[in-house]
């Protein structure tokens, strides 16, 4: 996924203004969430799914598939070494943060990998909050220290704030639109004050930006890639690297919050080694030699053919499949409509047309998908039948910008007998052709001054040609000229960081409540704004309006049919051709580690194993013959 979790940072004069306090009731908290409160007390000594006990040690060798040229995260420029603030292994989806502790940089608050949209203090002890929700405090513990010896404090937070703001990615500017200022109180004490309190997630998104501390960064250009190890607070510091290649990781043995309830129990490896791989497949070479321990598995057809090397057979490598309970967003070849040939939405749907979802999951996927129809996919936010009640009230003010379908029709995607022989769909996509104004010469899409049809989809990997090459077949068979091109990671960023790209395989992540990150996604705002994840070039009245419906909901019932309408809006328009989805996540490991028993919503978080002694000599033996 394109889109990442921001956060951020100010901090505000609260103590000067006493108003604030007489005029309203203020909660003092150690968490906070959106809707209703945390589910752990104050004195909570761990979280409940990790294991408190968990013995720390060992060593753990992980694969990449890319490059990086730096450490730096936040900014357009280079490729960046992302593991210093994301879990160690990635699954599909972006699903595996949970309570997890950025490696490198920390944050005042960490979620709860098995509550809905609830944080706890890390870096911040204490966090207050009005009745109105117009601002958020946070005192900074005293032990927060950074791998230097350098205590964090309020300054580091509204530095943090700034330089994102300033010379981050795009997407800190639009998700934080809403956060008029902040200033520091003293040297523990942060607040951020917001321009309105309908934004119920902008307290989670400031409490959730890795801190970074300033006198680490004075001195560098922050907008060049890092080339440095960098200074932070969390459990790891990097030790070793080779640009493009490998980074090192070793756990500091003096971590400040080990004994806090939100690092009890996490992080129990003494040493992490990422090697970076061009190619997929010889990473999956390097897993099956015993190279890399632990391998997460998208590729259905890997799945189940490619694991049947020996040490699967022996019972020294597990095939391991983890359900989760994630909402699944949306994932499809985004079309991107600043092109001319995707202006008009009838074209767009003529594509969607020509994907046959049934025979890929059946020759391709070995059935192990299901088609996506939602952006809220997995969710109760997701639209279905026609609209009615408040979602239609909703969608009422927009009806004539709207398709008149959207109002007395389902949305339906094409469905296939499996056979390949898609000729209702190939004649629903000529006639949807036409109606749009192109017509057929020569066996050929051609526009009214007979200029052809042509683009390319563009992708990151080479796996993803398997699915897409017959799709674009099928175009072809259409008389369009579609072509596949295939570059490496950091290609893929720059070019979509530029809109440079006709389509591309797209994922809208999404979580159990949506905020800011919508705004990012499909807003006239971030149309223009370069590095932003509206690749489709999403910009339209009802849909701004509708994503703010959903961003300032107060509770479940409000936040409902808003998220079905604008879902409802984002499909009828054909913004994407919508691909396919799974609601477990596919993972094999080297039989050399432990983990809690206890379920999480998310399935499964790597930062919580550790390594088994007794496993690890048995497996590291066989590994070594």
């Amino acid at each position: 996924m394109r889109a990442f979790a921001v956060a951020s940072l100010f901090a505000t004069a609260w103590l000067c203004q006493p108003a604030l306090a007489a005029d309203q009731p203020v909660t003092r908290s150690h968490g906070i969430t959106i809707l209703g409160k945390p589910a752990l007390p104050a004195d909570f000594p761990h979280f409940p799914y990790v294991n408190p006990s968990a013995p720390k040690g060992g060593e753990v060798s992980l694969a990449a598939v890319g490059t990086f040229d730096g450490f730096n995260p936040f900014i357009l420029r280079g490729t960046a070494e992302a593991r210093t603030i994301a879990p160690w292994v990635i699954l599909p989806g972006g699903s595996g943060s949970g309570s997890s502790i950025g490696h490198v940089w920390e944050k005042l608050l960490t979620p709860s990998a098995d509550e809905v949209a609830t944080a706890y203090g890390h870096l911040a002890s204490v966090i207050e909050l009005p009745a109105d929700r117009m601002w958020v405090a946070f005192e900074i513990r005293t032990e927060a220290k950074f791998s230097d010896g350098r205590p964090v404090t309020a300054e580091d937070v509204a530095w943090t704030f700034r330089t994102l703001l300033e010379k981050g990615r795009p997407s800190y500017r639009i998700q934080l639109a809403d956060v008029k200022n902040v200033e520091t109180v003293g040297e523990r004490r942060v607040v951020f004050h917001f321009k309105n309190n309908e934004n119920r997630e902008l307290p989670l998104l400031v409490g959730g930006l890795p801190i970074l501390p300033k006198h680490f960064f004075e001195g560098r250009d922050f907008t060049k890639p890092l080339t440095d190890p960098p200074v932070g607070s969390g459990p790891y510091r990097i030790t070793q690297f080779e640009l493009g290649r490998s980074v090192v990781y070793e756990r500091r043995p003096d971590w400040w919050a080990a004994n806090l309830p939100t690092g009890v129990g996490t992080n129990n490896f003494d040493r992490v080694r990422l090697e970076y791989f061009r190619d997929s497949t010889v990473a999956m070479e390097a897993f099956k030699a015993g190279k890399v321990d632990i391998r997460s598995e998208n590729i259905s057809k890997n799945w189940a053919t490619a694991y049947d090397f020996p040490a699967v057979k022996t019972g020294l490598v597990d095939k391991q499949v983890y359900p989760h309970k994630l909402p699944g967003g949306m994932q499809g070849y985004a079309m991107n409509t600043r092109r001319p040939a995707f202006a008009n939405p009838l074209v767009r749907q003529a594509l969607t047309e020509m994907f046959d979802f049934e025979w890929t999951n059946k020759n391709l996927f070995y059935d192990a998908y299901t088609r996506t129809t939602s952006y809220f996919s997995n969710s109760d936010l997701a639209s279905s039948g026609v609209p009615e009640g408040a979602e239609l009230a909703l969608l009422e003010p927009f009806r004539k910008d709207l398709p008149p379908e959207l109002f007395t029709q389902p949305y339906r995607l094409p469905v296939t007998d499996g056979s390949g022989n898609n000729r209702d769909q190939l004649r629903r996509a000529i006639d949807l052709l036409r109606q749009a104004g192109w017509q057929i010469k020569d066996r050929k899409v051609v526009d009214a001054k007979g200029q052809p049809m042509s683009f390319t989809i563009l992708l990151p990997d080479p796996s993803l040609e398997r699915p897409t090459l017959p799709y674009v077949q099928n175009l072809q068979k259409l008389g369009i000229d579609a072509k596949v091109r295939t570059v490496d990671p950091a290609q893929y960023q720059n070019l979509t960081d530029d809109f440079d790209v006709d389509a591309v395989m797209l994922i809208f992540s999404q979580g159990d409540i949506p905020g800011t990150e919508l705004r990012d996604y499909w807003s006239c705002a971030s149309r223009d704004t370069k590095g932003s994840t509206n690749i489709p070039g999403i910009c339209e009245p009802a849909i701004d309006a509708l994503l703010n419906k959903v961003i300032t909901a107060e509770d479940r019932d409000t936040l409902i049919p808003a998220a079905r309408a604008l879902d409802r809006v984002l499909l009828w328009r054909y913004f994407l051709v919508p691909n396919w989805g799974s609601r477990d996540f596919k993972v094999a490991v080297w039989d050399r580690f432990g983990k809690s028993d206890a379920p999480i919503r998310e399935g499964v978080n790597f930062d919580l194993w550790w390594v088994d002694a007794t496993k690890a000599a048995a497996t590291d033996a066989a590994r070594r013959r």
